[in-house]
């Protein structure tokens, strides 16, 4: 497996396919709503994961502090802060999961949202979950904070991570 910064526009279309083939194919989200105005914005950071045949398994965006994430799984919804960094849209293809994708992408999303947004050396993160993947977030050192919410027909919930750049456990 392999994670990198999505630099092309087939990269990120690639990144949408798989976003739509979880979301919408799998969990039944509104298809209209899934690719939004924040994934064509510069300051957006979009990841993808590939498998050792280089085919695309996973994804997910880091959303710069300040950028307009009023509506839909990257938080507005419940109590996420519109001035720290977010990291949302994370999808992991079914027969890739459990290997550690999920994981390097959000490793790789934290390191650089520290370093474009960190303050003496430290960032905080912020995701707004699914809540049956709350224990895979709580695993990466992510604690809840306010209420769960209903998004679509799903209930999420939000947490924070502080990330510095001490090394990970």
């Amino acid at each position: 497996m392999h994670v990198f910064p999505v630099t092309t526009g087939e990269q990120l279309e690639q990144a949408i396919g798989l976003r739509m083939a979880v979301f919408v194919g799998e969990q039944g989200f509104d298809a209209e709503g899934e690719r939004d105005r924040i994934d064509d914005d510069p300051r957006t950071l979009h990841a993808l994961l590939v498998d050792d045949s280089g085919s695309p398994v996973g994804t997910a965006r880091l959303v710069a502090p300040g950028s307009d994430v009023s509506h839909g799984m990257d938080g507005g919804i419940g109590d996420m802060d519109p001035e720290v960094p977010h990291i949302g849209r994370v999808v992991v293809l079914g027969a890739a999961r459990g290997t550690g994708g999920g994981r390097a992408l959000m490793e790789l999303l934290e390191d650089q949202a520290l370093e474009r947004f960190g303050v003496d050396g430290r960032v905080r993160v912020e995701v707004s979950a699914q809540r049956q993947a709350m224990p895979f977030y709580r695993r990466l050192g992510y604690t809840p904070f306010g209420d769960s919410y209903l998004d679509e027909h799903v209930w999420h919930q939000d947490a924070y991570r502080i990330v510095t750049a001490e090394p990970r456990s």
